[in-house]
């Protein structure tokens, strides 16, 4: 193979690991507002829709969401039930999981909407797994 060419493939490989690296930096540093209005371009709704006493992360034409890290799920049961009886929408929750570790937050939150048999009036998605190919879905 020429130089010139070896070249060219190691530079662009650099500049993909680079811009790579950028990306996954920015997303760590994402606030809670920044994830919701990522899923809201995914699956449309409105962002912070006032109600009384607090305001919707995403409020579809079907769901309150409460948009929550994986370790505040505790009180993502709370909010999504209250939106949706504000809204008269069915209550649902999207758990923004950082790493795999925190899939044991999704575990527990199920464990406990399904202890309360809660688990057919409150929807759960997590984010980014749920996200990627359902669009239509939501």
């Amino acid at each position: 193979m020429p130089l010139k060419y070896i070249r060219t493939v190691l530079f662009s490989f650099i500049l993909f690991v680079i811009s790579l690296s950028s990306a996954l930096a920015q997303a760590k540093n994402w606030k809670e507002k920044d994830y919701a209005d990522a899923i809201q371009e995914l699956i449309g709704g409105e962002r912070e829709y006032a109600v009384q006493s607090g305001r919707v992360d995403l409020l579809t034409e079907e769901r309150a969401f409460e948009v929550e890290w994986a370790n505040k799920w505790k009180n993502a049961i709370g909010q999504s039930l209250w939106y949706g009886l504000q809204t008269n929408r069915k209550p649902g929750i999207i758990l923004i999981l950082r790493s795999r570790k925190d899939y044991k937050y999704y575990i527990q939150l199920n464990s406990a909407l399904n202890y309360a048999k809660l688990q057919d009036e409150i929807v759960v998605y997590i984010y980014p797994d749920d996200f990627k190919e359902k669009r239509e879905k939501y």
